[in-house]
């Protein structure tokens, strides 16, 4: 009969099918996050595979980004229940050298951080890769193992300050961008309007609209192809010979189009007939929808005010062009946002993981429209909360950068300066089997 492995006389096996391991994720900064674990993989039938102890670093062998790849965390619990993949390496340090808290934060400091981005290779799908030996090539500071205790109580006192302003710091942030997408999507339904409100009634079409929101009495519902001409984008294809007429403009996809912004750091180009290209081209005041994509975030959207040339869409995004000046565009967008997410997840079709909303299905979402007096004022009142709210949220961003480059700063003085500057390589360098 096979015998579970124990260790410290305790059983290992939590789940029939073996072991956890840890996630990519779990290696957030400094310290192990043993939350983050799957379903290993128990494929050692006479001896228990290579767990992780207290003490152990963990580095990722691998990252699409630079500043990524060889991030490490230290295993700071014991007994560990859990295992790790062969895209980490275990570095288990000699113990008469190296305190492993004091190794965790130097790890994390701009004189390790450093190396290991120069001995980093890029690979294959724009990956970056750094092997055992280029750990173990790393050159480390190392005072006398007392210094080192005293330097890391200091920096743990000081990330402790650090870490707390910037947890408040990020909830701020959080709780203003929940007040602007709560104030932007109650006054497109009127409720920052007068008090006397009528139920929501709109005439069935196939859809499932749920309980309409009550409006204020001079408001009414209408179907979004009422209001809006609501178009789909260009097909991008490699089947279509290139011609030498057609013109190259830029071209928005679904990851362009975020809720209540537009992301345009990344806009892709597309080739096109030069009438296809100026019919097809957006035009200012146009409300940009997304309609494929994760469930929760069809139907996210907003207006497009020239900021490239000649932009068109993709297939994958809507264009609803609000017809004679029926509807604010940001009233329409903020609604798109706030109640047509919901609309959107409810009429949603799903094939293999991902959803998505048809052109004739959108055009039927409803939409409060108020009356267009009452539009210019709505708008006029939340625009001015919202400026001081987004610029209260840029300012808090801008905190937390502070605290970040602090981090740095610290963990650069802590580890240079009046320390004494021996170095040594790593102790020993594990991998998985």
């Amino acid at each position: 009969m096979l015998r579970e492995p124990l260790v410290n006389g305790r059983s290992l096996r939590t789940r029939q099918d073996g072991f956890p391991v840890l996630r990519a994720t779990a290696l957030r900064p400094v310290t192990v996050d043993f939350t983050q674990t799957k379903g290993g993989d128990w494929t050692a039938r006479n001896s228990a595979p290579v767990l992780v102890e207290a003490g152990d670093l963990l580095v990722s062998r691998a990252s699409g980004s630079l500043s990524l790849v060889g991030e490490g965390a230290l295993v700071d619990v014991s007994p560990c229940r859990a295992t790790f993949p062969d895209t980490m390496i275990r570095v288990r340090v000699r113990p008469s050298l190296i305190d492993p808290r004091y190794l965790a934060h130097l790890w994390n400091s701009p004189i390790v951080r450093r190396q290991i981005e120069a001995r980093a290779r890029q690979g294959g799908a724009a990956v970056y890769r750094i092997s055992q030996s280029d750990l173990a090539q790393i050159l480390l500071p190392l005072p006398a193992p007392g210094e080192q205790a005293g330097i890391t109580s200091l920096v743990e006192k000081h990330l402790a300050r650090i870490d707390a302003t910037t947890t408040r710091t990020r909830r701020a942030v959080g709780q203003t961008d929940e007040l602007i997408r709560s104030m932007s999507a109650q006054a497109s339904v009127g409720r920052l309007s007068g008090a006397d409100r009528a139920p929501g009634v709109l005439t069935p079409a196939g859809t499932y609209d749920g309980a309409l929101p009550s409006l204020p009495a001079d408001w009414r519902w209408a179907r979004l192809e009422t209001v809006a001409e609501v178009t789909l984008g260009v097909t991008k294809t490699s089947r279509r010979q290139w011609d030498p007429a057609d013109v190259e403009v830029p071209c928005l996809r679904g990851a362009n189009v975020q809720r209540g912004r537009l992301a345009l750091d990344d806009v892709h180009s597309i080739r096109l007939p030069v009438q296809r290209a100026q019919a097809a081209r957006l035009r200012s005041g146009d409300v940009i929808l997304t309609g494929g994509g994760d469930r929760s975030q069809l139907g996210r959207g907003w207006i497009w005010e020239e900021q490239l040339p000649d932009c068109v869409h993709q297939n994958h995004v809507f264009r609803a062009r609000v017809r004679d000046q029926q509807l604010h565009p940001k009233l329409l967008a903020w609604h798109a946002n706030g109640f047509g997410r919901q609309w959107c997840e409810r009429n949603a079709t799903q094939v293999t993981g991902l959803a998505s909303i048809g052109l004739g299905k959108i055009r039927l979402m409803p939409v409060p429209v108020p009356p267009a007096a009452e539009q210019q004022r709505l708008v006029a009142l939340v625009d001015a909360h919202l400026t001081a709210l987004q610029t209260a949220s840029a300012a808090a961003e801008r905190a937390v950068a502070v605290a970040d480059r602090l981090r740095s700063n610290l963990l650069q003085q802590a580890f240079t300066g009046q320390l004494s500057h021996a170095a040594h390589p790593l102790g020993q360098q594990e991998s998985s089997p």
